[in-house]
């Protein structure tokens, strides 16, 4: 399969690449930024990181139709990980332009181009429930372990681009035939934290985060963009979470409800074994064979 990635220089984008070539499949780069010149996002901001590839790199806008329908032209899919990952009130006009007319404008050129399968990086953001939150009022959750069927409350800029980039895959799928996913992607770790992690032990936990103590390995994101390229019976569209299997923290997940959230409980679907994650990702094992090879099982009692 002939795939294009944009934001080919950033953190998934160069697992992607490892991850697809190992594959055996031909890949075609885009980004804004020269591979030698790359920097990427990490907490805390953007630092410098260079990298090498042999594979065609173009350097480039997907706001420019015309030249994305070119590069993209004779390719079997597109995987779309361009974005500017902020949620700030102070540049969201440029956050939501960016991220949601730009998704617009891409699908549009791959509708242009021919090409009939679109895989998009959404985020669990979407949701609305989770970072860059500007009202910090009470989250009314209807269930857990969370799925893609509750109903997205998003506030910041970002949050929101996700969320209408999920429904613009839906409606190009719905106007035009194409096959298009949207992966929510949990907190993604490096291997670099993930390595730590093995090594130092989870702390204990003290509060409870906004976040649902979710999080999942780069490496895993890489294996469930595959998969929703590879699979002949992706559905039309759909928005599927990619999140480990288990949470971020060393106590089981129904004592740390207990603790701190007992009033989820009656929200819960079923008790949920051992360190079990709270956001689900059993739309995307469903739709395409998604299952977590990272688990933190091993850095419980380091």
């Amino acid at each position: 399969m002939k795939v294009v990635i944009t934001g080919a220089c950033g953190f998934v984008g160069r697992k992607l690449i490892q991850e697809l070539e190992e594959r055996g499949h031909e890949l075609v780069l885009i980004d804004r930024q020269r591979p030698e010149e790359a920097t990427m996002f990490v907490p805390g901001g953007r630092v410098s990181s260079p990298f090498q590839t042999d594979w065609p790199f173009y350097q480039a806008d997907i706001m420019d139709t015309a030249a994305m329908q070119a590069i993209i032209r004779d390719v079997d899919a597109v995987v779309h990980l361009a974005a500017i990952p902020s949620g700030l009130p102070e540049t969201g006009q440029e956050t939501f332009y960016f991220n949601a007319s730009g998704t617009y404008a891409l699908l549009d050129a791959a509708r242009l181009a021919g090409v009939n399968r679109f895989i998009a990086a959404s985020s669990i953001n979407a949701f609305g429930t989770f970072y860059w939150r500007i009202r910090q009022s009470p989250i009314a959750y209807t269930h857990f372990p969370l799925t893609e069927a509750f109903h997205p409350e998003p506030q910041d800029p970002y949050s929101l681009s996700k969320l209408v980039n999920e429904l613009t895959c839906e409606s190009f799928h719905r106007a035009y035939g194409i096959r298009t996913a949207a992966l929510r992607f949990g907190g993604v770790w490096s291997d670099e934290v993930y390595d730590r992690a093995m090594e130092q032990g989870l702390s204990q936990t003290e509060e409870w985060p906004m976040d649902l103590f979710t999080w999942v390995h780069v490496r895993d994101i890489a294996i469930a963009i595959r998969q929703a390229l590879e699979e002949s019976d992706l559905p039309g569209f759909g928005a599927y979470t990619i999140n480990a299997s288990d949470t971020n923290r060393p106590e089981s997940t129904m004592e740390l409800l207990h603790k701190f959230r007992p009033e989820y409980l009656p929200l819960l679907n079923a008790n949920i074994e051992g360190r079990g994650a709270l956001i689900s990702s059993e739309r995307a094992n469903l739709a395409f064979g998604y299952k977590p090879k990272y688990s933190l099982d091993a850095a419980v009692n380091r």
